[in-house]
């Protein structure tokens, strides 16, 4: 199972090829998570949910994305090796996530 939280939003349970988008344009109705931060461009990131894990990707050409305190611009991989304590730790530009895994997340 992965869930994802952003501080003061309700939790997100995260569905076998959903593609999860971030970013800060309130214009935009196909956003899932809309952040009102000036750090956030329009189309942040996107997160989906695969068989092997969860694909995280930096769609923005100047905004940073982290995970775990690591920045990095193109798509990456999040398994459940990458969980401290079942947490994924996320920043998009100055907003924090969770991004809590439990056993496999191919099922």
């Amino acid at each position: 199972m992965a869930s994802i939280t952003f501080k003061g939003r309700p939790t997100v349970v995260l569905r076998t090829y959903q593609v999860v988008r971030i970013g800060n344009n309130a214009q935009d109705k196909s956003l899932d998570f809309c952040l009102e931060d000036k750090s956030v461009a329009k189309l942040h990131a996107t997160l989906t949910r695969s068989e092997r894990g969860l694909f995280l990707v930096n769609e923005s050409s100047y905004g940073t994305v982290s995970m775990n305190g690591q920045r990095f611009s193109g798509p990456i991989l999040i398994t459940f090796r990458d969980a401290i304590n079942g947490i994924v730790y996320l920043r998009f530009g100055r907003v924090e996530a969770f991004l809590r895994v439990s056993g496999s997340l191919g099922s």
